[in-house]
């Protein structure tokens, strides 16, 4: 736990070391984006869309997503999302930013990863009015994790 407190350990890291963490980070940073382009190319920036993506409309032509193409998203995300969290989370807590400001932005992107993987289960089952969610929660869980994976590759690299 002493890796945890004080003093940034992310610039101590050997150049090997660095170079694994920096890659792992630009992927992950590519695979926001490419998520990004996804949201926005499926449902959309707006409400209304977001729902219809979930629920269907019949004058797009879009089915709604049955209870089996919702378990199947949530069982991927509950394995990936998780672990990818993990990693950038630790890296990012080895840093030295304030502890404060460290878990605000650990217990935001956290509550953001919740609340994306439950959102297509409320819009489908509850009401379509908590797709005004997708679009803050998306963005909020987007910066989390960018803040989080700069944050740490600043502190390798520029120490």
């Amino acid at each position: 736990m002493r890796d945890f407190g004080g003093r940034s350990r992310l610039g101590r890291l050997d150049p090997g070391g660095k170079l694994v963490y920096t890659a792992f980070l630009a992927f992950m940073v590519g695979g926001l984006i490419s998520a990004a382009l996804l949201h926005h190319d499926g449902m959309g920036l707006d409400a209304a869309t977001a729902a219809s993506w979930w629920v269907g409309d019949e004058a797009q032509m879009r089915y709604p997503k049955s209870y089996r193409q919702l378990l199947e998203l949530t069982h991927f995300h509950l394995f990936t999302e998780p672990l990818c969290f993990l990693v950038v989370a630790h890296l990012y807590h080895l840093g030295s930013q304030a502890l404060l400001l460290r878990v605000g932005i650990t217990v935001g992107t956290l509550l953001c990863i919740a609340m994306q993987i439950a959102l297509p289960w409320l819009v489908s089952f509850a009401s379509p009015a908590f797709a005004v969610l997708f679009l803050p929660v998306h963005v909020g869980l987007l910066l989390g994790l960018l803040w989080m994976s700069a944050a740490s590759i600043k502190e390798m690299w520029l120490g």
